[in-house]
């Protein structure tokens, strides 16, 4: 027996937009980028969602000083810099992105839904206490 205000159909057609709406969102999330710099400024790294090493820089004076143990040291410490900031961009996003999905689903059924507690009461066959 069908409860009252309980769309099926309603619930795909939201489930069929939050994947599209996170797919497009995982596609911005690949464009973005982090640089971090390290060692005064004499070296960077800049990574992209993917967190794919797209472009190191390391100032002439550190290579003309020729330590190169430095060097290597500074380059791992940027890259990882680097990833720890697309992390929090990725980590932000992603929790914005997901409050506002959670958000939406409470509006199905026509306003008759009431929360995701409701929902998920329905869905297992009970209601929310």
């Amino acid at each position: 027996m069908a409860q009252q205000g309980f769309d099926l159909n309603a619930i795909m057609r939201q489930a069929q937009e939050l994947q599209r709406n996170f797919e497009e969102n995982k596609a911005r999330l690949k464009q973005e980028t982090a640089t971090a710099q390290v060692g005064g400024g004499m070296v960077s790294a800049t990574v992209n969602g993917e967190k794919v090493v797209t472009e190191i820089k390391i100032s002439p004076e550190l290579v003309q000083e020729g330590d190169v143990n430095a060097i290597e040291d500074l380059v791992v410490s940027a890259v990882n810099a680097a990833n720890a900031e697309i992390d929090k961009k990725i980590s932000s996003n992603m929790s914005n992105f997901a409050g506002n999905a959670l958000g939406g689903l409470a509006g199905l059924g026509g306003g008759n839904m009431g929360n995701i507690g409701d929902l998920i009461g329905k869905f297992l066959g009970g209601s929310k206490a």
